[in-house]
């Protein structure tokens, strides 16, 4: 599901998430349950809070930043966030081991 969230985030966001990715952006995860996940964004002296959630079928999504807020869009933090949850999950399925459920 994760999957059909950052389609929907546009070239330009998602090619910049993905730079963050080279640029060793960090994901926290505060909180994260099998339809919720919530964390900060981190790079440089900046920090965005981003939750992800499920709704039935799809996942809505929601981040502090300005693109988010003023504009109404999926922004980069959210893609970023999105491609780090799913990349902690393909990791955790080949080590044959669970994601920790972390708690507030």
């Amino acid at each position: 599901m994760l999957r059909r969230l950052l389609g929907k985030v546009d070239d330009g966001r998602f090619g910049r998430a993905l730079a963050g990715m080279q640029a060793d952006w960090q994901w926290q995860c505060k909180e994260r349950r099998a339809e919720y996940v919530e964390g900060f964004v981190r790079y440089g002296s900046k920090q965005y809070m981003v939750v992800i959630e499920r709704r039935g079928k799809r996942y809505v999504a929601r981040c502090g930043c300005d693109d988010a807020v003023k504009r109404g869009v999926l922004c980069k933090h959210v893609a970023f966030a999105a491609m780090s949850e799913l990349g902690l999950a393909a990791a955790a399925r080949s080590a044959h081991r669970q994601l920790q459920v972390l708690g507030r």
